[in-house]
């Protein structure tokens, strides 16, 4: 195949090597020494705090913006479903497109709770997965199993897990949802999460905030049920 590059004679000699080099992605993490990364493919989308200095592949999405708030933020409930309802799917797997889902998921003010639950779930989360030599994708199928209970580790992942929720639904000033926390099956996947009619809740007020802000920009609001 790297015979017929003609009219790329760099790539087709150097053809080992990454054709973008990512110069303004470095430039962006020249100052930082974190990064969230979300794996672009996947059935738990969940960010995860890694060095910098690393090589990112095209197969995640990197956030530069690595506060604990955020994190906080993109491990919630109300992210979740956005990405699924505006992102796309790959086999069972749910596809994150950051200019579907991130790009137009309408954030919420930061907090100083938010923070600090972002905070517990990252450290926690590590040390658990440390201590149990588990990876992301291992861990989380744990905590969406209805059927292991008396798990210290994993109880306290999900009372975190609870505890992210409640601080982003109160970051947008909803404190007369009721999430109803447990184990929920949506589109055929059983997860440790809010129910159903707060999952219906959460998605429209995101949609009505989402065009409040597009018509705050002067933008035509589409249709209902469509993104600016």
């Amino acid at each position: 195949m790297r015979e017929k590059l003609s009219n790329k004679p760099k790539v087709k000699r150097d053809w080992w090597l990454y054709e973008r080099s990512g110069v303004r992605l470095r430039e962006a993490l020249s100052n930082a020494d974190d990064v969230l990364v979300l794996v672009s493919t996947s059935k738990t989308l969940m960010p995860v705090r890694v060095s910098a200095n690393l090589v990112f592949s095209h197969g995640v999405t990197v956030f530069v913006d690595a506060t604990f708030a955020l994190e906080g933020l993109l491990s919630s409930a109300p992210h979740f479903y956005w990405a699924i309802a505006y992102g796309s799917t790959h086999e069972t797997r749910m596809r994150y497109t950051p200019s579907d889902v991130f790009e137009t998921f309408p954030q919420p003010e930061s907090n100083a709770r938010l923070h600090k639950v972002g905070k517990a779930l990252d450290e926690e989360r590590r040390e658990i997965m440390l201590r149990r030599g588990l990876g992301l994708t291992k861990l989380y199928n744990l905590i969406n199993d209805p059927d292991v209970r008396g798990d210290a580790y994993v109880d306290r992942l999900r009372e975190i897990h609870v505890e992210v929720d409640e601080a982003t639904i109160e970051a947008y000033g909803w404190d007369d949802l009721q999430l109803d926390h447990g184990f929920h099956t949506y589109r055929q996947v059983t997860r440790w999460t809010v129910s159903p009619d707060a999952r219906v809740e959460i998605l429209d007020r995101l949609l009505e905030l989402n065009h409040e802000r597009a018509r705050a920009e002067g933008q035509d609001v589409p249709d209902q049920g469509e993104l600016f």
